[in-house]
C-alpha cells in the first residue's frame, strides 16, 4: 500500500506527466465546449497535504464550487475541479451574460454548464491515463458542490486519503480573451490504484 507522499522521484514524474498530459488536453476540449481560442500556460503539478492544500486554494473560508467526478474501472478514485467565481462566471458568461452573486447563486442552468465543463475535462484527463497506461478508465457524472474550501476538501480526505496523506494538486492557468483566469484539478486514487498504474508504466516501486 502507497501513499502519494511515499512516492520515489521517479513516480514523482510520472504523476506529474500525467498532470501536464491531462491539462493540455482538458485545455483543448475546454477550447472547444466553449467555441474559442484558449491558451494555456504550463500547468503546476504537485503534492501537497490538506493544510498547504487549502492554502493554495484561498484559505479554508474561501467559498468555491467543488465539482467531484469519481473514477471506476481499472482504477478506483475521483478528481476534485476546484473553481473560483470568476472562474465560473466566466464559463457561464460564453453561453449567455450572467453575473454570479456568489458561488451559491448558481440557478439549473449555470449548475448544468459547470457540469457539462467537468466532465468533458474529466473525460480529457481521464483519456489521458487510459492512452498511457492502456487501462479501462472511466468517469461518474459530475457531482457539484459549492461552500468553503474546507468543506470541499473533505471529500478527498474522507473518501480516497487518510489523514496527514497527501492529494495531487494541478494548476491550470488559462488565458480567455485576453483575461487570464486559474482553476485546479484534484487526484485522489486510492493505494491499489497507484501501485496498478506505476506496475502498467513499468515503473517499480
Amino acid at each position: 500500500m502507497i501513499a502519494y507522499e511515499n512516492l520515489n522521484e521517479l513516480q514523482l514524474d510520472v504523476m506529474r506527466e500525467i498532470g501536464n498530459i491531462g491539462a493540455g488536453n482538458a485545455c483543448t476540449a475546454l477550447s472547444v465546449l466553449l467555441g474559442t481560442t484558449i491558451d494555456m500556460s504550463v500547468p503546476r503539478v504537485q503534492l501537497l497535504g490538506y493544510e498547504s492544500t487549502a492554502q493554495h486554494l484561498g484559505g479554508e473560508d474561501n467559498m468555491v464550487i467543488g465539482l467531484r467526478v469519481q473514477i471506476t474501472g481499472d482504477l478506483e478514485g475521483m478528481m476534485l475541479h476546484v473553481v473560483q467565481k470568476r472562474f465560473a462566471e466566466r464559463i457561464i458568461n460564453t453561453f449567455y451574460a450572467k453575473e454570479l452573486e456568489s458561488v451559491n447563486s448558481l440557478d439549473e442552468m449555470d449548475s448544468s454548464v459547470l457540469n457539462e465543463m467537468a466532465n468533458i475535462t474529466s473525460g480529457a484527463y481521464a483519456n489521458s491515463i487510459a492512452s498511457l497506461t492502456s487501462l479501462f478508465v472511466n468517469i461518474g457524472t459530475p457531482t457539484q458542490i459549492p461552500g468553503k474550501v474546507s468543506e470541499i476538501m473533505k471529500l478527498p480526505i474522507t473518501e480516497f486519503v487518510k489523514p496527514g496523506e497527501q492529494v495531487l494538486v494541478v494548476d491550470e492557468e488559462f488565458t480567455i480573451d485576453d483575461e487570464h483566469i486559474s482553476s485546479n484539478m484534484i487526484l485522489a486514487l486510492e493505494s491499489d490504484s497507484l501501485e496498478k498504474l506505476f506496475a502498467r508504466l513499468g515503473v517499480q516501486m
